[in-house]
């Protein structure tokens, strides 16, 4: 096995406990997404939105003194607090998936290297194949004699 890491430059079986542990967590954080909720709130603390992860907006709250607003002032600061509240969500989900794609996973850190060393190996493994077919070719020409 050491001559096997040694010539692909990677550990499979490390690669392979880290894709288990890798996929775990992927699902771990698919369920709790739907957890992930943000709440964001006007100046004058009149209108806030709460979002979430799995379901967008969930809440928005009107206090009835923020109602004198003229309509369109209103609907821009909702619409601006619905944003500000989905971009938290988002940097939170990212923070869970920074948390998933932690730094000792070889499937990160070694992927790009993992790859060049298996095109590597595949193309000496082709190589070879076609020198063994050619040499099996040259081995029935000379029986056929």
């Amino acid at each position: 096995m050491e001559d096997f890491k040694r010539a692909l430059g990677f550990d499979p079986e490390q690669t392979a406990r880290d894709a288990h542990r890798f996929f775990d967590r992927i699902q771990e954080m698919h369920s709790a997404a739907g957890e992930i909720t943000a709440r964001a709130e006007s100046d004058d603390r009149r209108v806030s939105v709460e979002c979430s992860s799995s379901g967008g907006v969930r809440r928005i709250d009107i206090d009835p003194r923020a109602m004198r607003m003229a309509s369109g002032e209103l609907a821009e600061t909702i619409l601006e607090l619905v944003h500000r509240a989905q971009r938290e969500v988002e940097v939170q989900a990212r923070e869970r998936a920074a948390e998933v794609l932690e730094a000792d996973n070889c499937l990160i850190t070694d992927r790009r290297t993992a790859g060049d060393r298996l095109r590597d190996a595949t193309g000496t493994l082709q190589e070879n194949l076609r020198t063994a077919t050619e040499t099996m070719e040259r081995l029935r020409g000379m029986i056929r004699r």
